[in-house]
């Protein structure tokens, strides 16, 4: 593209030899870009960055509705212990603790997902968000705003936001939880979270978990769920770390629990 710009405004400015020096800078612009672009593709978070970006969007929830919670800190103790050694656990709260102190810029960081990030990562940072604000046991309309926010600007698709939401809006309150490290837990059944059986409400979230419609038909079921997998597969997060690899199994079975309730509804095998 510079190239072609370049010849052209150097034969209007310099003619022959304008067009000749102006082939040479357009080239040199567009190896340039060319080289921007291939890093960028080629870019692979390591394991600090991506904590870092997490942590930098985990103040900007919890700070969303002007009021940190003590169940949302505690989610994100549980999180860090659950993952990483004592030492790690302890020294990324502190890195919380100063975030939450600063005023970074979101759209900065979402710009970096955007251009850098997998949809694997960018997916796997939307589901530890909604996690975050569920621990609570409820919503804000100012959480679900920063968070709706973070998808836009980084890049994900509308379908692949709302399949996440539905994951944690429904089974992320009420009488049902999932929540993976603490903060509040509901209970079905009398049992502690407990397996629900099928039921017009969850099968419903389901249907929008695997990104279809209750009308599609079984191939398209276990078409869609083939095309989650890949989305969701903890292998997509292995250069991140066998700790993000491990919670990714776990954020991996939401997926895999709704598209076992739907095969039971339909009797399918």
């Amino acid at each position: 593209m510079f190239t072609l710009l370049g010849i052209i405004i150097g034969l209007i400015t310099g003619r022959f030899w304008g067009g000749v020096l102006g082939f040479f800078i357009g080239s040199f612009i567009d190896g340039i870009s060319f080289k921007k672009k291939v890093y960028r593709k080629q870019h692979h978070y390591s394991q600090e960055e991506f904590i870092n970006i997490i942590l930098v969007l985990t103040a900007a929830v919890m700070k969303a509705d002007g009021n940190v919670r003590t169940s949302e800190l505690d989610y994100v103790k549980n999180y860090l212990k659950k993952n990483f050694t004592p030492d790690t656990s302890q020294r990324l709260l502190l890195e919380l603790r100063d975030i939450l102190d600063k005023n970074y810029s979101v759209e900065a960081v979402c710009e970096e997902l955007q251009q850098n990030a997998t949809i694997h990562e960018k997916l796997y940072i939307l589901q530890f968000l909604f996690g975050l604000a569920a621990a609570d046991g409820k919503f804000t309309q100012q959480e679900l705003l920063v968070i709706e926010k973070i998808s836009d600007l980084s890049g994900v698709s509308r379908m692949d936001y709302e399949s996440i939401k539905a994951m944690y809006m429904y089974y992320g309150q009420g009488s049902y939880s999932q929540s993976s490290y603490g903060g509040y837990s509901g209970s079905y059944g009398g049992h502690s979270g407990a397996y629900p059986p099928p039921s017009m409400d969850t099968l419903e979230n389901d249907y929008k978990i695997l990104e279809i419609k209750p009308s599609a038909t079984d191939e398209e079921v276990k078409k869609a769920y083939r095309a989650m997998a890949k989305k969701y597969h903890p292998d997509k997060v292995n250069h991140l770390g066998e700790e993000i690899r491990c919670d990714a199994e776990e954020k991996f079975a939401k997926m895999n629990q709704s598209y076992e309730r739907i095969k039971k509804s339909r009797g399918m095998n």
